[in-house]
């Protein structure tokens, strides 16, 4: 690409970052992506002039879309190979996110994440029993234990299930951890992990109804989140809680759908999203100061769902 057009390019990013509503549009989307319609609430403007403002914004290449099902999200782009223009971008970011959100953006952008987490409570409340099930058409979970016990520390203190389901993992972290702790929003899916633990005699094993963004301790050496990112109102939110939660060795599992098509998992298994690229994974642990443990795993199915499986480590270390 010639200078000139670098050039232009440049002007055309400045120019489009230049209007106060649309740096806001930039600044919502710092952490996560949102539809037209939750970006119209938030900023209280009408969707076509929404939908106009992200169209200059996607042509000066600082957001760009990416398809859930028959849905639309937008979210900022990743720098692109080395140039003056994209470190203008990610100058410019940077600029945008030392500013705090004013209230009524906090305020609105809370509303959206309560409004996704409110249906995911309301499947699982109706579904609980039916969900293992539907679940079931989707990826047993084992599918992708193995992989999951290869990349688990030999021994630990604390070890976090998030979303235990059925309690699947819970004998594997028990195994390894003196203390494992499962963490759901549902009182109907925690009393079938219950049932698991009853029934497998597992020690040290307990089961606390919060949501997972909420809990402040304990401090884990792992961290298990196996399914349940697709279900998480900001994926961004829930990885980063976890980093926050890791000690000083600890390491983060992710077990998660590949991007699919099947549009049918929402209703049937509440799902919020319709899986992540391997690439989204990274750069949720990578915003949330993880660096990746080793290579990321992929399990494909019959049904065509592919499984990935990604570990990470906090900054300080590997566990050992």
């Amino acid at each position: 690409m010639s200078a000139a057009s670098d050039y232009g390019r440049l002007l055309g990013a400045l120019k489009a970052a230049g209007d106060p509503l649309r740096a806001e549009i930039l600044r919502l989307l710092a952490r996560d992506s949102f539809g037209v319609l939750e970006l119209a609430h938030m900023l209280d403007v009408s969707q076509p002039a929404l939908s106009h403002h992200l169209k200059i914004l996607s042509k000066a290449g600082l957001v760009t879309t990416r398809r859930d099902g028959t849905s639309i999200y937008y979210r900022r782009c990743a720098p692109d190979a080395p140039s003056q223009v994209a470190a203008c971008g990610t100058t410019l970011f940077e600029a945008l996110d030392s500013f705090e959100l004013p209230s009524n953006l906090r305020a609105r952008r809370d509303e959206v994440y309560r409004e996704r987490a409110s249906r995911s409570r309301a499947f699982f409340r109706d579904n609980a029993r039916a969900f293992d099930d539907q679940r079931a058409l989707v990826c047993d979970a084992d599918v992708y234990l193995g992989a999951v016990e290869a990349v688990l520390p030999a021994r630990g203190r604390q070890a976090i299930d998030v979303g235990p389901g059925d309690g699947d993992a819970l004998e594997l972290l028990a195994n390894r951890f003196a203390r494992v702790l499962g963490i759901d929003n549902s009182k109907e899916v925690l009393a079938r992990a219950a049932q698991r633990i009853d029934r497998d005699g597992l020690s040290g094993v307990t089961l606390r109804e919060a949501e997972f963004t909420d809990v402040k301790r304990p401090h884990a050496d792992f961290i298990l989140m196996a399914m349940v990112l697709h279900h998480a109102p900001s994926p961004q939110a829930f990885v980063a809680h976890a980093a926050s939660l890791l000690s000083a060795r600890g390491r983060l599992v992710i077990v998660e759908l590949v991007t699919h098509a099947q549009a049918w998992t929402r209703e049937a298994c509440g799902d919020v999203w319709l899986g992540f690229e391997p690439d989204e994974i990274v750069a949720l642990a990578t915003r949330a100061g993880l660096t990746r443990a080793d290579e990321p795993q992929y399990l494909a199915q019959r049904n065509g769902f592919r499984i990935q499986v990604h570990a990470f480590d906090s900054q300080q270390g590997a566990p050992t």
